[in-house]
């Protein structure tokens, strides 16, 4: 039987599933832990009051928490010295990095001046998933695929904003097939600009080499489980919702097939808002610039929008769903198996399942 360690890493937190086909979902290995962005963030904290300087490699992780902890660190005066891959966890643009005061170094060598401490930071942390399931007769040495879902803007080019480049890069990868599933990964389909993508691959195959890997964005991967409820699976157009503690995406999906997207931030949406967006979306009477101007990303289309009164189901999930509990949209919170904090995993189960043919 297939055996899936699904982790989705979002902003406020890591939610695992050690998927095994043939046993009940309730059965399998669930887990909710803080974001690595929160974890390193507290270590960045420590340092502050410890008033230590930071020297900080490893891989690309979410930003997030861990960015304004290292920006508060530096407006105490203390230094931040940087490994430039590491350095790409808080801009994708290098020269952006440099300008917030950080020094990218490009030795993974303490300089010989330096008095303060040594971080390394990681985003997949199977090697420590694994000892502490020891622990309780469980383990991923035998698991078939590691599917991991981050949220990567991309590395745009120079002049655009990440906002407008994340969807256009969505925009590009479902022009020639609309079905969820291509906004997932394997291994060898990444491009080129995802590097966040790119590093929990190569996170993943140096802790589990044997395994398959299969990596997505968080948004995408919440919105293809919501269609897996029962109470949606049968409706059609359905809006699906993902309220994220970053970042809220919205999707119209009809015949398994993704007519249009809408992303914004969650932290600039009220109860007001996020109806007026949403209804506008599925209207066609929004606008891509004004989302962005709006704060948010944008809205895409690939076909034209069904209508807001042609939606048979709204489906929402995420975090912070309960925003739409305080308007008067008749909508359905989405919680395959259950878990609403396991909506991410199980969508990179269903992707995994697809990509892989399974």
């Amino acid at each position: 039987m297939m055996k899936i360690t699904a982790l989705d890493i979002g902003a406020g937190t890591e939610d695992v599933l050690l998927y095994e086909g043939g046993k009940p979902i309730e059965n399998c290995v669930k887990m909710i832990l803080p974001s690595p962005s929160r974890v390193f963030a507290a270590k960045v904290r420590e340092a502050t009051e410890q008033r230590r300087e930071l020297f900080i490699e490893g891989e690309i992780i979410g930003g997030g928490a861990f960015t304004v902890a290292l920006k508060r660190h530096m407006e105490k005066g203390l230094r931040v010295l940087m490994t430039e891959n590491a350095a790409y966890t808080i801009r994708n643009d290098l020269d952006e990095v440099r300008q917030l005061g950080i020094k990218i170094v490009q030795s993974m060598s303490l300089p010989k001046n330096f008095r303060g401490e040594k971080l390394r930071i990681e985003e997949v942390n199977l090697s420590k998933l694994e000892v502490f399931l020891k622990e309780f007769n469980e383990s991923l040495l035998d698991v078939d695929v590691v599917a991991v879902a981050v949220q990567d803007h991309g590395v745009s080019l120079k002049g655009m904003s990440n906002r407008r480049f994340r969807l256009q890069k969505m925009k590009e990868l479902l022009e020639n097939d609309l079905k969820p599933e291509n906004l997932a990964f394997r291994e060898e389909e990444i491009p080129q600009c995802f590097l966040r993508m790119r590093s929990a691959v190569e996170s993943s195959k140096r802790q589990l080499p044997r395994a398959k890997v299969l990596v997505m964005d968080t948004s995408p991967a919440a919105i293809l489980e919501c269609l897996k409820d029962p109470v949606v699976e049968e409706a059609d157009p359905v809006l699906a919702v993902n309220v994220g503690n970053g970042h809220t995406m919205a999707a119209i999906i009809s015949h398994r097939e993704i007519i249009g997207i809408m992303e914004h931030h969650t932290r600039l949406l009220n109860p007001r808002r996020i109806k007026r967006l949403l209804v506008g979306f599925a209207d066609g009477m929004l606008s891509d610039e004004e989302v962005f101007k709006d704060g948010g990303h944008g809205l895409l289309f690939l076909k034209d929008s069904p209508g807001f009164s042609k939606i048979e189901k709204i489906a929402v999930t995420g975090p912070n769903r309960g925003i739409l509990s305080e308007t008067d949209l008749k909508v359905h919170f989405a919680a395959p198996a259950g878990d609403v904090m396991m909506t991410g995993p199980i969508g990179l189960v269903e992707a995994t399942r697809e990509k892989f043919s399974i």
